[in-house]
């Protein structure tokens, strides 16, 4: 019956999960990066067309490009963002076959979920139409695949070492971050089993990985030259303190994520340091946990190094270390519920849970409240609503920077959010070429995704006057990273 109990906890915290992910789909606003992952998978232009035109011209692989093009009917930002919901439950299916035939690793699981019930990363890029909730998943999975690779010290069934391939393959293919993240990851258990000459376990973890590396290196001689013009002149700032800024986010974030399972997992890795000096049988398990964490620390410094040469680094590109860093807690988490036994184990569980749900409300209400394009529109609807007569502009000048980088899409996706967000709220846009001010009513200048704040009230008037509106006075309303100027009618 308890471990009954303890396998329910696990799947009611999956449950919950995905509720909460729903939920943060629906009820958060979309922002630029989303419109443009929308927009270039629009079914207007062929797959090929797309591919070559705007896929490949991106930073990143095209993989999850590719899986959102063929969701397409899955219709505006809000619904296609439940796509990871789809994403979710595959891999909580890969992480079943993976862990049934790997019974030590099934309490390590049950800790796992809860641990990512609670955990900000899950809500926030669950929520988002983004490959990064793709990269956590990849990231999680592929860390307990090599988990159950080092305890198993085989390939195992026909269905876990398809998972691990798929996996490795996805992880590969999704982020350029995420690439480097899951070679770091793979390399420690590569390198034990050279040493130990265990050349089938090495086969195991080593054929996939070369297979989907193949695959990343072809779509890398395609895309270095765009990435290399992409990133002459890239935002992410460049040097260490970034970088170490980015990192300890992330790894904080999903340290504090349950306290409960991180102190189980203090506690868990202390018993197997005891049963290590007690009997070499424990030397599985610890050695697993130890390579978990090589990749995890290798991959940090890996990242860094890079992003002192070139800036690349930002918190929420690193994903799939939160979900490998998740796997290693739980791991230690698991060999201290092993030692409680089943009924302490279910009832130590419950209460992890009880707190991650805790979490995820404040996680879930943390992302449907982020910074959105739509927070000024609502503030527009509602001036319209007030006063049926305003007038509304949009002018590409305000988001001239942007629309200047590359790829090329980016010259479109702003002007077609604004359409699409006014459209959403029924706001109706005055033409580019109109200089129109309404009579009775005021008159809004409307800009989005100023997220450096680079317009102030001085050069906002100057421009409005310098491009032919005759207005003598505004105030500006900063909402998020946006803004709304306000020209009252004249008296």
């Amino acid at each position: 019956m308890s471990k009954t109990l303890q396998v329910g906890t696990a799947v009611l915290a999956a449950i919950a999960l995905a509720v909460a992910i729903a939920w943060a789909c629906l009820h958060r606003g979309p922002w630029y990066d989303e419109f443009y992952t929308q927009y270039v998978t629009q079914t207007g232009p062929g797959w090929g067309d797309a591919l070559g035109k705007s896929w490949l011209a991106d930073n990143h692989p095209p993989l999850y490009y590719a899986l959102v093009r063929a969701t397409d009917w899955m219709g505006a930002i809000e619904t296609h963002r439940l796509l990871n919901l789809a994403i979710g439950a595959l891999s909580l299916l890969g992480g079943v076959l993976v862990v049934r035939d790997v019974p030590r690793l099934r309490p390590a699981s049950a800790a796992l979920l809860v641990l990512l019930a609670g955990n900000e990363w899950s809500i926030l890029s669950g929520s988002e139409l983004r490959s990064y909730f793709l990269s956590l998943c990849a990231g999680t999975l592929l860390a307990l695949s090599l988990a159950a690779l080092g305890l198993a010290r085989s390939g195992g069934s026909p269905a876990r070492r398809a998972v691990y391939a798929i996996t490795v393959m996805v992880a590969f293919n999704t982020h350029i971050v995420t690439t480097l993240i899951a070679g770091a990851l793979i390399a420690p258990f590569l390198m034990a089993a050279m040493l130990r000459r265990d050349w089938a376990y090495a086969r195991a973890v080593a054929v996939p990985a070369v297979l989907a590396g193949t695959v990343f290196v072809a779509t890398c001689l395609i895309q270095l030259p765009h990435w290399q013009a992409n990133t002459q002149k890239f935002w992410i700032e460049p040097g260490f303190a970034s970088a170490r800024w980015s990192v300890e986010y992330a790894l904080l974030r999903t340290l504090e994520a349950n306290p409960l399972i991180l102190a189980g997992s203090v506690l868990g890795v202390a018993l197997m340091g005891r049963d290590l000096m007690r009997t070499r049988a424990a030397c599985a398990g610890v050695s697993t946990l130890a390579l978990l964490a090589g990749g995890v620390a290798l991959g940090i410094v890996t990242l860094v190094a890079l992003h002192m040469l070139h800036p690349m680094l930002i918190e929420k590109y690193l994903t799939a270390m939160v979900g490998a860093l998740s796997v290693g807690i739980a791991l230690g988490c698991g060999r201290l519920l092993h030692a409680l036994g089943p009924r302490m184990a279910a009832l130590s569980l419950i209460a992890a849970l009880a707190l991650s749900i805790w979490g995820m409300v404040q996680n879930t209400g943390k992302a449907a409240t982020r910074n959105s394009w739509y927070g000024t529109a609502r503030f527009i609807a509602g001036q319209v609503r007030d006063c049926p007569g305003t007038l509304v502009h949009v002018d590409p000048f305000w988001n001239a920077d942007v629309m200047a980088m590359p790829p090329a899409d980016n010259r479109a996706v702003a002007p077609w959010a604004y359409r699409e967000v006014a459209g959403h709220f029924a706001i109706a846009l005055e033409p580019d070429s109109s200089r129109r001010l309404a009579r009775g009513c005021p008159t809004l200048f409307w800009a989005e995704h100023d997220t450096r704040h680079r317009f102030d009230d001085v050069s906002i008037l100057a421009h409005l006057r310098d491009s032919g509106f005759a207005v003598n006075a505004i105030e500006v309303r900063r909402i998020g990273y946006g803004w709304v100027a306000i020209a009252q009618p004249r008296s």
